[in-house]
């Protein structure tokens, strides 16, 4: 092989280590991890939507008029917590978060990039249930990821529902 060849294949060798190595630096801080999803409270939509039947807009009540859903504030948790004579770890931390005053640091597991504008109000307004797209959480030990935001999910949705799939529906 010429020189030339050896200087290519080098730099072709060099390119191709430096794209995997950036590669799974970028998927090492984006990908699935054990603990990424853990929350500091253990709560339960498979006890709570589940087993006692709250609806979902019970606790995520800003779902039906905002862009948000909302989180629960820990007051909310305590209206029903509060007359409830139960005791446990998790209950021991809610009570906690409760008599400091701060709000529970949940983690947030989904956020669409600025460039979409989603809206659960507007979803909801048009028939679709929280199950349609997060999946049915009463049978869920843990809390869900919302789901994914990549365009041909959302698109083969909106072409199901017969909704508009101009862009600017969803970028704006």
């Amino acid at each position: 092989m010429s020189r030339a060849g050896w200087i290519g294949l080098l730099i072709a060798s060099v390119a191709a280590g430096t794209a995997a190595l950036l590669g799974s630096m970028y998927s090492l801080g984006s990908a699935d991890r054990a603990d990424q999803d853990v929350q500091p409270v253990d709560f339960s939509h498979e006890l709570h939507a589940g087993r006692l039947d709250i609806s979902c807009l019970f606790c995520h009540r800003h779902a039906a008029e905002s862009r948000v859903a909302g989180i629960p504030p820990v007051s909310l948790c305590m209206d029903c917590h509060r007359s409830m004579n139960l005791g446990g770890p998790e209950i021991d931390k809610l009570l906690a978060y409760w008599k400091s005053k701060e709000p529970i640091p949940w983690r947030r597991l989904q956020r669409s990039p600025d460039f979409i504008y989603f809206t659960h109000e507007m979803h909801l307004k048009s028939g679709l249930s929280c199950a349609d797209c997060h999946g049915r959480v009463e049978r869920m030990r843990f809390t869900p990821r919302a789901a994914t935001n990549e365009m041909g999910w959302c698109l083969t949705c909106h072409k199901q529902q017969g909704a508009s799939t101009d862009c600017l529906t969803c970028h704006q």
